[in-house]
């Protein structure tokens, strides 16, 4: 199923149909038994992320009166259950920020995202919530600073930074003069890297401040989408592992211990969705108070999700731990995405904020 040209927002139906596809197309050209290796080999995440440009994927969130936050989520949900590091997060951010431009640079950039030929990386610095994730400056088409936990750099072509002295998007074609990269081993593969801008030349776009940080808190919905789908999978992989697995001649999902696991383990699944979805289709939706939403499935997701890939590990036992095993990688991708833009504390600061004021 293709998203090209729906003509409204796409039905429960077609939403299914639509899971139902990525899930097709990401077994086919992202198999679990080569995801492990695929996701350091840059060629290859270029070729699938031509294959997702080709069902309209790479459009996502560029035109929001068709599809919008409830569709993206779902797709990084996907992304997120096949351990896949197709460069969707810069496509969705850029989309959101560029569409609404009209100079010829912009719009050859987002035509080449969307045909696959182009790949983002998204720089949030100021914006990304970690106060370790640095700042970048703007003077005149120049930047200059450094930004933190970037994801997708070895892939990218271009990079999106949201600068905030003043508060605008750039974009930087990677390699450009001034630009240098780091990587930064962690949980995250392929690791995250940090970039140091020193006079590098960029194309400035006018975005606002509020957008700018709507944009942000979209790009934290997707990475908890995608801790979702990676503990989904690891979830379901335990209980069927429960259901074969025998000690002292029973099946381990015989015993009580392991049930009370893995019904927590849906429950919190579940519960994760239903917020996120409730998040998404806030925001979809035109409520004003999305963020609230938003904030509250960051808050309760983080030490939920967490508790289920914990869990999930100790029903899958020793094989659990085990490299040649998918489970290991799907538990680093939930702890990698939910200890990002601040985390959990953020979350519940700012729904602090809400409720009662900022502090004076």
């Amino acid at each position: 199923m293709s998203i090209q040209g729906t003509a409204e927002r796409l039905s429960d139906f077609d939403r299914n149909l639509l899971r139902r596809s990525v899930r097709e197309l990401l077994s086919r050209c992202w198999p679990a038994g080569d995801a492990v290796e695929r996701a350091s080999n840059a060629p290859a995440i270029a070729a699938l992320w031509q294959d997702m440009a080709s069902q309209g994927l790479a459009s996502l969130a560029s035109n929001t009166g068709e599809t919008g936050l409830r569709e993206s989520v779902l797709v990084f949900e996907e992304l997120g259950r096949a351990a896949c590091p197709a460069p969707l997060l810069g496509a969705v951010a850029a989309n959101l920020a560029l569409a609404g431009q009209s100079t010829n640079a912009t719009r050859a950039v987002l035509d080449d995202v969307h045909q696959g030929k182009a790949a983002i990386a998204l720089a949030l610095g100021a914006f990304d919530g970690d106060k370790a994730a640095g700042r970048v400056e703007a003077h005149g088409n120049e930047l200059t600073g450094r930004a933190s936990f970037v994801e997708g750099v070895q892939a990218a072509t271009h990079i999106l930074v949201f600068t905030d002295t003043p508060a605008r998007a750039a974009v930087v074609t990677s390699g450009a003069s001034g630009l240098s990269t780091q990587e930064t081993p962690g949980l995250a593969v392929p690791a995250f890297a940090e970039l140091t801008f020193a006079s590098t030349p960029a194309a400035l776009v006018e975005v606002s401040p509020n957008v700018l940080a709507d944009i942000a808190l979209v790009a934290r919905l997707a990475c908890l989408a995608r801790a979702l789908g990676a503990a989904q999978r690891a979830f379901d992989l335990a209980v069927d592992h429960a259901k074969v697995r025998k000690q002292f001649g029973q099946f381990i999902g015989q015993f009580q211990a392991v049930q009370h696991k893995l019904v927590n383990g849906l429950i919190t699944l579940d519960g994760t969705r239903l917020a996120l979805e409730s998040a998404a289709e806030a925001r979809d939706g035109g409520d004003p108070e999305w963020r609230v939403f938003a904030q509250a499935a960051l808050a309760f997701a983080g030490p939920a999700l967490r508790d289920v890939s914990i869990q999930t590990h100790r029903a899958l036992g020793a094989i659990g731990y085990a490299e040649e095993h998918e489970a290991p990688r799907h538990f680093r991708r939930v702890h990698a995405d939910l200890a990002r833009f601040g985390g959990t504390p953020r979350a519940r600061a700012e729904l602090a904020d809400f409720l009662l004021g900022p502090v004076q």
